[in-house]
């Protein structure tokens, strides 16, 4: 008779030990290709953003869209948008349902969606969805609300294309949410600081100072929903001439300082969260239209 041979304790422990090293090693290559990949897939997103600009461009006698909309004459540049503007079917649990059921067709996201047609392009894949105020509004039976990661600089509110200094380096849209998609709700970032009503609202670049007592002579940049490291350790662009790209972000945490001519952030700390952003005393400084950045793109 025969005896069968079978591996040992300690060879099983051998083997054991073996896969669980494999494992160790492959683990971390599968998440870094699994997120290259979502990277590679949010590059697609902000550059069929960026196509959609261009085209509201072309039809607009080369006019760039507001950034956001008016109540009563007041500019709202401080407001959340819904997206897409016909989903809410009553206020829900969201106290400014009234103001933003007015503003939200003049949203820079709800301009340009008919050239764009698609809600999924307005999130980055496989970021977490969070909400906001304007979430809570009532969804329309049949409707849908839109995922936003992206924002639009709004210091390009209704400026003329040809006015730009360097549009190959000023960014038109980007990851201004951070590392989330927020549900429903659009957002220019920066945005220009228009309180006084009934009166255009354009950028006016910073001379001898600044007073929000004129439209367009301020702007401000809001909080983020998650980190600035949206895909490994920074985020895409979309730039005023049409490309985009991947830009590193606070690469440097100490000293705090980046390259301002190509972060729009510094002070970050080691979750990718930024504490201050760079500006020239008026407006956010990577954003301005008027900027001769050294930075080709």
């Amino acid at each position: 008779m025969k005896l069968r041979k079978a591996f040992t304790l300690i060879e099983l422990l051998v083997v054991i030990a073996i896969i669980a090293i494999l494992a160790a090693i492959l683990f971390p290559v599968f998440a870094q290709a699994k997120e290259a990949a979502k990277k590679t897939a949010d590059l697609s997103n902000v550059k069929q953003i960026t196509l959609g600009f261009m085209q509201y461009v072309t039809d607009s006698d080369d006019v760039f869209p507001i950034a956001f909309g008016a109540n009563n004459g007041q500019w709202m540049w401080n407001y959340n948008h819904y997206f897409p503007d016909n989903y809410p079917n009553g206020a829900g649990t969201d106290g400014a349902y009234a103001i933003r059921n007015v503003i939200s067709k003049g949203s820079w996201a709800n301009v340009i969606y008919p050239y764009i047609k698609s809600l999924g392009l307005y999130a980055g894949p496989g970021l977490p969805v969070v909400t906001t105020g304007a979430s809570n509004a009532s969804l329309t039976p049949g409707r849908q609300k839109g995922n936003v990661t992206y924002t639009y600089n709004g210091l390009l509110m209704a400026y003329g294309a040809s006015g730009m200094a360097a549009p190959a380096s000023l960014p038109m849209a980007w990851a201004g949410r951070g590392k989330a998609a927020v549900q429903g709700a659009a957002l220019a970032n920066p945005a220009l600081i228009c309180d006084q009503p009934n009166l255009p609202c354009r950028y006016v670049p910073f001379v001898s100072g600044c007073s929000a007592a004129v439209n367009g002579q301020q702007s401000a940049m809001f909080v983020l929903a998650g980190s600035m490291w949206v895909y490994g350790k920074g985020a895409n662009f979309a730039m005023a001439d049409g490309h985009a790209k991947f830009r590193n972000l606070g690469m440097q945490i100490n000293p705090a300082n980046t390259d301002a001519s190509k972060d729009p952030y510094t002070g970050y700390d080691a979750a990718g969260f930024p504490g201050f952003y760079w500006w020239d005393g008026c407006h956010a400084w990577l954003f301005r239209p008027d900027y001769e950045n050294p930075n080709s793109g």
